[in-house]
């Protein structure tokens, strides 16, 4: 998650409804996002407050005092939980091929290695930095005291982690060697070793609030700053100097520069944002030094006055690059070269035996008059940096003086001013300035553009994590509906041949088998129906059966049929005597039983004649 300000104040400024939700979640929950970037923060509480159907921050507020789960759910939405093993592979190159040697070769006197994976999601980090130092202690693991120490806020994630249990999806950056040796096949899972899981200490820890770990020799906190305002960030660096021990080394995510100019770390590998833990921080130079050095040109200065003693004073002055001017106590110009003349713009003539203060650069040049009697009283010599005075044409000067007392034991015998116009200097200090200002703008404001590219990315990946795993749950729906279909498809081919076997067996039979159903239509009326009454079943299918032309039975059956419509499934059997016409005419009797369904209601009527064996011949 990475560094620097947000562009112009974005990240600073609060809607009062979510500045108040996050003092509810503070105050409320124990979790305080007001040092989160503004931009994300909001994105993210808007997108849960859009899934919840609330539209503004006050509803949403008494949203989460109606629905109490509804606090988790804002946290996991809040907390992009987007990690991998190995992510960004060259960065963990490095980190295989030119660190981890370094914490093998110093846990060779401490017999301990110490790492902290903070903000360590579900656990992927930490078990590959788990992979690199079993990979680079070999046969010597048995030796060392290995603690990785895997922290976050999110519990959810925490519990994934210690159960180190991984879709293979999640494992496609581990090399397929390492995927051999370090994972375990689960079911469709990959679990992460035993023995090494053992290294791995996982916890709920908040990186903001909560004090840090300490004596550590690698701290990984990657993609987490970037989420962070750039005055947190700055304040997270002591943390991670005081968590690490000598020449500990810290391990950023690939946008996370805050370190660039850090006098806690160093950098190993800029471009891989792995750095290395100062012993000292930066001290002021020496001014013993400085004092000698100086002590050390005045002297330099002394054995030259030999050399120009014979020179004409006002040669001399006159020849000096800089401008000069001495003042007696009465306040008489004794002598003024020409650079003086230059810049004040007053000619040697007009300034030597006049006094001081009748000079209009004694007000033009505001506060040099009152720095002059200063240095007169105190009889110590003053520095007046960047006096700026105006020219007659209005142009500004700028000028550096020193107003030195010349003094004869403790009597002062006047002022010897020198100076020299800064003004080029410091219009080339402004321009360094400002576009110095400029560039730090624009790299910040590039630092913001990227962060937020960052962390759209991350929600981007998260999202299509989401969507992965949606698409897998709809897939699993998918095949529960495919193996219904293929049940259902099974029942209608069973019901379809029992229908068949059971219509063979109606056709088959020596009996006249006749069903109605409850309004009495008849729907079904098979061959020996047919040959009894000489009626094909084209012509009695789908007819009332009080309106078929067969005879007395149906006067004969009118009264029992109307009974059992009646009184349904609790009247027994009834037989029907009549006489059969035709070949087979005889004394019959047509059996009437009542269908029913599984809950008792009357779903219709069967009617059976005797087998031809059973009738009674006329």
């Amino acid at each position: 998650m990475a560094p620097g300000e947000e562009a112009a104040g974005s990240d600073d400024v609060t809607t009062p409804g979510l500045q108040r939700l996050l003092e509810k979640l503070n105050a409320e929950h124990h979790f305080d996002f007001r040092e989160y970037k503004v931009t994300s923060l909001a994105r993210r509480i808007h997108t849960r407050m859009t899934q919840a159907g609330v539209e503004d921050e006050d509803a949403y507020i008494a949203f989460l005092d109606a629905h109490p789960d509804e606090a988790e759910r804002l946290f996991n939405t809040i907390l992009i939980n987007v990690t991998g093993f190995f992510r960004d592979p060259p960065a963990w190159d490095y980190l295989a091929e030119q660190v981890v040697p370094r914490l093998i070769e110093t846990a060779a006197s401490t017999r301990s290695i110490r790492v902290w994976s903070a903000g360590c999601a579900s656990g992927e980090e930490a078990y590959s930095v788990a992979v690199l130092l079993a990979e680079g202690l070999g046969g010597q693991a048995s030796g060392i005291d290995v603690k990785i120490y895997g922290t976050d806020v999110d519990d959810e994630a925490l519990a994934t982690a210690r159960h180190g249990l991984y879709r293979l999806e999640q494992l496609k950056d581990v090399p397929p060697v390492l995927l051999d040796r370090y994972f375990v096949r689960d079911g469709q899972l990959y679990r992460f070793r035993r023995d090494l899981r053992r290294w791995c200490i996982f916890g709920r820890h908040n990186l903001v609030n909560d004090p840090p770990l300490s004596h550590l020799d690698l701290v990984v906190c990657r993609n987490i700053l970037i989420y962070l305002k750039a005055g947190l960030q700055q304040r997270l660096l002591p943390r991670f100097h005081f968590a690490l021990r000598g020449r500990g080394v810290l391990f950023l995510g690939k946008s996370e520069s805050l370190l660039a100019r850090s006098r806690w770390f160093t950098p190993l590998s800029a471009k891989w944002r792995i750095f290395e833990r100062t012993l000292l921080a930066p001290t002021l130079p020496d001014s013993a030094a400085l004092r000698a050095e100086s002590e050390s040109t005045a002297l330099g200065m002394a054995r030259g006055r030999a050399d120009v003693a014979a020179l004409p004073f006002e040669r001399i002055m006159d020849s000096l690059p800089f401008a000069v001017m001495v003042i007696e106590p009465d306040d008489t110009v004794r002598a003024w070269n020409r650079a003086a003349a230059a810049l004040f713009e007053i000619p040697v003539e007009h300034a030597v035996g006049r006094k001081f203060r009748d000079l209009d650069i004694s007000y033009r040049a505001e506060g040099l008059r009152a720095r002059m009697e200063e240095a007169k009283s105190t009889g110590v010599p003053v520095r007046l940096e960047d006096l700026t005075f105006a020219r007659r044409s209005g142009l500004a000067v700028h000028a550096d003086l020193r107003i030195v007392p010349l003094a004869d034991g403790p009597h002062v015998l006047g002022l010897l001013v020198a100076g020299a116009d800064v003004s080029d200097q410091a219009r080339l200090r402004d321009e360094i300035a400002r576009v110095s200002e400029q560039h730090a703008t624009a790299t910040e404001e590039l630092q913001s553009t990227n962060e937020e590219l960052e962390t759209t990315n991350e929600e981007l990946e998260s999202t299509n994590e989401e969507l992965e795993t949606t698409n897998e749950e709809l897939q699993s729906t998918n095949e529960e509906l495919l193996a219904t279909v293929d049940e259902l498809q099974a029942t209608n081919t069973e019901l379809q041949r029992l229908a068949l076997y059971h219509a063979s067996v109606v056709q088959s039979v020596d009996q006249a088998i006749i069903v109605l159903d409850q309004a009495v239509r008849v729907t079904s009326w098979n061959p020996m129906a047919e040959r009894l009454w000489a009626l094909p079943a084209a012509q009695a299918v789908g007819r009332d059966f009080f309106s078929l032309p067969i005879g007395d039975v149906i006067d004969a059956a009118r009264d029992a049929i109307k009974r059992i419509q009646a009184d349904g499934a609790t009247l027994p059997v009834v037989d029907v005597p009549f006489r059969t016409a035709g070949p087979d005419a005889g004394a019959s009797v047509l059996r009437l039983l009542p269908l029913t369904a599984g809950d008792g209601r009357l779903t219709g009527i069967l009617a059976l004649t005797p087998s031809r064996e059973q009738r009674t011949p006329s």
